[in-house]
């Protein structure tokens, strides 16, 4: 499984944005070290799985940048390695706060990443709206290893399994908005052009009427 942390974004601020867009050399490098993963967790060894989960609402709103599910964490453990999975109900947060976090919970466990759902909940009255601007730091990474300790607690064995499902949703964000913005500008280039043959076209059908139409003249 490849998930996208979706996190840290600076909004629009700097030259490089950080996309991966489709034929970059950061997307096939991407699928390269995916295909090369997944080699090498085909051949490595197997233990026995176990998973402790916790979840808190929060006293958060989407007006803070959180959606209405709040944060969930979950630890997974096998031989000896625990790895946390801390989910947060949001659109991504401000740069360097998942950083402390990560380091808060991995105090505890031996991996941890941060992930968002993604939600644009949040975007409905903020069009950035990101945790951090306006949820205090240390309050939020309390939560979460309050959360953690639970999830640690909550261990027991359990079996892992995927499953796949698709849906079409429309969603308009930056690339849709910088398409509309390349192709108003590519117009208003072509605008002087354009102005010019459309009056020259307007200008030759409006004689020729003229020459076919009007009482008297004729056309040698």
């Amino acid at each position: 499984m490849l998930a996208d942390a979706h996190n840290c974004s600076d909004g629009l601020n700097g030259e490089n944005l950080g996309h991966v867009v489709p034929g970059s050399k950061r997307s096939f490098d991407l699928i390269e070290g995916a295909g090369q993963v997944g080699e090498t967790l085909a051949d490595a060894p197997r233990s026995p799985l176990r998973m402790g989960v916790a979840w808190d609402r929060t006293r958060w709103d989407s007006t803070d940048g959180i959606g209405p599910l709040g944060v969930r964490v979950a630890v997974t453990e096998v031989s000896d390695q625990q790895t946390a999975y801390v989910l947060v109900d949001r659109n991504n947060m401000e740069p360097g706060l998942r950083d402390m976090l990560v380091d808060a919970v991995q105090d505890r466990v031996t991996n941890a990443e941060i992930l968002t759902t993604d939600t644009h909940v949040v975007n409905s009255v903020d069009a950035s709206n990101q945790v951090g601007e306006r949820v205090e730091a240390t309050e939020l990474r309390s939560l979460v290893v309050g959360l953690l300790d639970d999830a640690i607690a909550d261990l027991e064995p359990v079996e892992a399994g995927m499953v796949t499902n698709r849906a079409e949703v429309t969603v308009f964000g930056n690339d849709r908005t910088d398409s509309l913005a390349s192709y108003a500008n590519a117009m208003i280039q072509m605008g002087g052009a354009l102005a010019v043959a459309s009056v020259t076209a307007v200008s030759a059908i409006s004689v020729l009427l003229i020459l076919f139409t009007w009482p008297g003249l004729t056309v040698p």
